[in-house]
């Protein structure tokens, strides 16, 4: 029952978030008519992500009543997002407006991630962990996938204000549902010191994990680099659909495209599962980003869609093997704390691209830094695979 109404309330929120986002991010390249401002956008969102992440994640972890903490703060989170909406359908044309509503609603559902690992690990045995991780991300995938194609429908005659409430709405019903959900109340981690409030407390956490795991070393600070040129997908998206193929309406387009590699992508890790062992699959992601990148950054349109779909293929390849390595090596009892703290640095060097990279396609074009990223990721690939730096001790 549990699992039910978990994969059903994230196929639900991930509807609802799936076409607020698009949706989002149409209206600031409308309305402020730059992807820089996507960019700055999307790093004023990233920075509570990081330095928050260790004080949510030990939060999270010592919490006594862990469904009430989840519904708690998806209780705010449907507050700031009744705001947000308000905003735009009253057309509040104000950039740090709709920026200091999204860091609020940024900080409250900072706490459903952290909430979901714990869950995961309290109520599943570790064999189910491998395919329920990769029904998680199918479910999450096949909600983007069918929101990205209704806003493309849509968008034409449809406010974006309407997304934002249907995604509301949503978010609501799946309030709801969480509330069956079969938890104990009970002391969580007794033992643990208070919880880490800082940034360099989650440095620590993460050296800690590091040390006694050193195989995990080389994945995290290769991921370290490729963030830098993951993290402002979002403008490579609106500067494509904008200013190469002049037709803003395909933003929804690239959206959809990657979230169809991406379900392509969990449905392929569900179906092979132990076939390819986890090591296998980080090794096949760390390929295929370059080679997708240098498909988005070529001339011809079907190149283009075959590099976002191939992109999204990858990431769920590299993004289950590593949920999965931390919530079984990792004690129950701080798992919460170390995933945040884990993925808050790992996300640590996507500032330099969400605000480096509009810098660069501003002066040298989309298709050159494109083609220019593909080229350096695939010589680190190259050198990683060559000297055996992915680990067969990464395999659970």
């Amino acid at each position: 029952m549990d699992r039910r109404i978990i994969l059903l309330t994230q196929f639900i929120l991930s509807f609802g978030g799936g076409m607020s986002n698009i949706a989002l991010l149409t209206l600031i390249t409308k309305w402020f008519v730059s992807a820089n401002y996507v960019g700055l956008y999307s790093f004023c969102l990233f920075v509570p992500r990081v330095l928050l992440a260790t004080y949510i994640g030990g939060q999270v972890d010592r919490s006594k009543d862990l469904k009430r903490t989840l519904l708690s703060s998806m209780g705010w989170t449907a507050l700031f997002m009744l705001i947000m909406t308000s905003s735009v359908i009253l057309e509040i044309k104000h950039f740090w407006w709709l920026v200091m509503w999204a860091l609020f609603y940024e900080i409250a559902s900072s706490y459903y991630y952290p909430c979901l690992t714990k869950l995961l690990v309290v109520l599943f045995e570790r064999s189910e962990l491998s395919k329920l991780n990769a029904s998680l991300s199918t479910a999450v995938t096949s909600a983007n996938l069918f929101s990205g194609s209704v806003v493309t429908v849509a968008i034409g005659f449809v406010s974006l204000g309407v997304f934002l409430a249907i995604d509301l709405s949503l978010y609501l019903v799946g309030l709801v549902l969480f509330f069956a959900l079969k938890v104990e109340t009970k002391p969580s981690a007794e033992t643990l010191s208070e919880p880490p409030v800082s940034l360099w407390n989650g440095v620590k956490v993460v050296k800690r994990l590091l040390g006694e795991n050193y195989y995990l070393a080389p994945i995290f600070y290769i991921a370290l680099i490729f963030n830098i040129v993951l993290a402002p997908q979002s403008v490579y998206f609106a500067e494509l659909a904008n200013n190469v193929f002049h037709d803003l309406k395909l933003l929804g387009l690239c959206n959809t495209l990657f979230v169809s590699g991406f379900l392509l992508g969990s449905l392929f890790y569900r179906v092979v599962d132990v076939r390819l062992k986890t090591h296998e699959y980080i090794i096949w992601a760390l390929v295929l980003v370059p080679l997708a990148f240098g498909l988005i950054g070529a001339p011809a349109r079907w190149s283009v869609y075959g590099g976002i779909v191939l992109l999204g293929f990858a990431i769920p390849l590299y993004n289950i093997s590593t949920r999965l390595i931390l919530q079984t090596k990792v004690s129950k009892e701080t798992v919460a704390t170390v995933s945040n703290s884990y993925h808050a640095l790992l996300n640590a060097t996507q500032p330099i691209g969400l605000l480096g990279f509009p810098y660069l396609i501003s002066l040298w074009g989309i298709g050159s830094v494109l083609l220019g990223s593909a080229a350096l990721l695939g010589l680190l690939t190259l050198g990683v695979v060559i000297s055996k730096q992915i680990s067969a001790e990464l395999d659970i």
